[in-house]
């Protein structure tokens, strides 16, 4: 799969020369202890430097139109589980309605899709990212997602961590199992906690609002998983931090959804678009600053699925390899469209 086009936005040539060329990912790490809260426009400390995902590279395509447990119920966002070979799909209801925001399906599959289990989370919001944390092979994983949902469209105020159990229903404010709340308490948090996991590196990004206003800035942050998993979720534990570009500074309209991030290494990934539009993979240099963004790709993976919508990303492990992830939601019949399926692809290559 080697499609679309590429954009990459002019910067500081002497970043793409802390890339290693050897065989690993990861290079010699440079500042790993975070920086004091500084303007709203840098970046706080930085990370190892690392090589990056070619976004018009080859590919494939390992879930095709799979049929999740809630037929009417939109995929928004999955994770991989890359210990046991296991995806985890977050699914929001189709039209919000009373007694209904923040209520989410959580189906378990294998690598192509079919369902293996399910479980049932109610008032948590509305899915836009989630995280997997293995705990051990044959052991059920922590999931990482928002939580407390709100009058906010029903997405979540709070981060919350807890493990996945087949059968369940896990109502936010009156739980029948632990849910512990691990909301960041950096300087600049507001609301609206997104997180994702890189397995590669054993890290946790967040995506946050830090403001309440109609025309919020976003920004991400990254931790040791370490130190997510205790709570140390503090300005002196971050790794880095930094702003995320706003549509206009990507180029992009209004109707291009944020869809998704996750994070492998030095390198965020963000999917952009709405339904039946031009979708977007987007490379964020974690050292970088402001609204300045490493890559910008229009994917025409999918292009044939009807109603297609992008609906999340994350990092999948294949033989200790890094895969680039990313969904799409599409109506599985035209003689009943509210019926809706779940497709997956992938990116391989990295910078050479």
């Amino acid at each position: 799969m080697n499609d679309g086009t590429s954009v990459r936005q002019q910067r500081n040539p002497s970043r793409r020369q802390l890339l290693r060329t050897g065989a690993g990912l990861v290079g010699a790490a440079t500042v790993g202890t975070a920086a004091p809260l500084v303007a709203a426009g840098t970046a706080q400390a930085s990370v190892a430097a690392s090589k990056h995902f070619v976004l018009s590279g080859d590919g494939g395509n390992p879930v095709w139109r799979a049929t999740l447990h809630q037929p009417y119920w939109a995929m928004q966002s999955f994770a991989y589980d890359n210990v046991n070979g296991r995806i985890y799909f977050a699914q929001h209801r189709i039209g919000d309605s009373a007694g209904h925001n923040g209520d989410l399906w959580i189906s378990q599959t294998d690598l192509s899709g079919n369902v293996l289990g399910t479980m049932a989370i109610q008032g948590f919001g509305h899915g836009s990212s989630m995280g997997v944390e293995p705990t051990g092979s044959g052991s059920t994983p922590y999931l990482w997602i928002e939580g407390s949902d709100s009058d906010d469209n029903g997405a979540g105020e709070k981060l919350s961590r807890f493990r996945f159990t087949d059968g369940l229903t896990l109502e936010y404010f009156n739980p029948s199992i632990t849910i512990y709340d691990r909301t960041p308490t950096i300087s600049s948090f507001v609301k609206l906690p997104r997180p994702a996991i890189d397995p590669y590196t054993n890290r946790l990004l967040i995506r946050y609002a830090t403001s309440d206003s109609a025309s919020r800035v976003w920004r991400l942050a990254v931790f040791d998983m370490a130190d997510a998993v205790a709570g140390r979720l503090s300005d002196g534990y971050r790794l880095v931090e930094r702003a995320i570009p706003n549509n206009d500074e990507l180029g992009l309209t209004d109707d291009d959804l944020f869809q998704g991030i996750t994070l492998c290494g030095q390198y965020a990934y963000l999917l952009y678009g709405g339904p039946g539009g031009p979708s977007y993979l987007v490379t964020l240099d974690l050292n970088d600053t402001g609204g300045s963004y490493y890559d910008k790709f229009q994917t025409t993976a999918g292009a044939s699925l009807p109603g297609r919508e992008p609906q999340g990303t994350a990092i999948w492990m294949v033989s200790g390899a890094p895969r680039l992830a990313f969904g799409f939601s599409s109506k599985t019949t035209t003689t009943d469209p509210d019926t809706l399926d779940a497709s997956v692809f992938y990116k391989s290559d990295f910078v050479s």
